[in-house]
């Protein structure tokens, strides 16, 4: 006699289907996931590297006040050094002075963020040896904050 299976297989079969497509959509959801994580990631990256540039060529320009403080250290006094590295640098790379012996720059980091630094000169050493002293090294940004109040929390017009 020939017996026709039992109704188990068929349920079988749907809690199988239905099991693949669960591993399905855990499969679509987690690629979803994983590429959004590499985009955000890549923006961090690139945003880093243009702050890393900004902060290189800040460096560089520091780099290039204590080679021309130091070539002027042989100056008779401290207004002839002043003046000395004034006349050098003044304009250079964006540098300017607030007084003969405190200067200041800026560097871009991002479009909308700059580096403010601000050093102050000396012929004598300060207390570490040096002839410079770093008074600000700073973010700042350069668009004005404007807040989102767009959300509607309260409208006593509407009933």
């Amino acid at each position: 006699m020939n017996k026709r299976p039992s109704g188990s297989t068929g349920i079988a079969s749907i809690v199988l289907i239905f099991v693949m497509l669960c591993f399905m959509t855990f499969a679509v959801l987690s690629l979803m996931t994983a590429r959004a994580d590499l985009a955000q990631s890549q923006r961090i990256a690139d945003r880093i590297q243009t702050c890393n540039d900004g902060e290189n060529t800040a460096s560089a320009i520091l780099c290039t006040i204590i080679q021309c403080a130091n070539d002027h250290l042989d100056a008779s006094d401290e207004d002839e050094f002043f003046s000395a590295v004034q006349k050098d640098l003044e304009g250079k790379d964006g540098i300017t002075f607030s007084d003969p012996s405190t200067l200041s720059y800026t560097t871009e980091q991002t479009p909308d963020q700059i580096l403010y630094i601000t050093l102050e000169l000396s012929l004598d050493a300060f207390p570490d040896g040096r002839h410079y002293q770093i008074l600000s090294w700073k973010s700042q940004t350069t668009r004005e904050w404007t807040p989102d109040t767009s959300l509607p929390v309260y409208d006593p017009s509407r009933p």
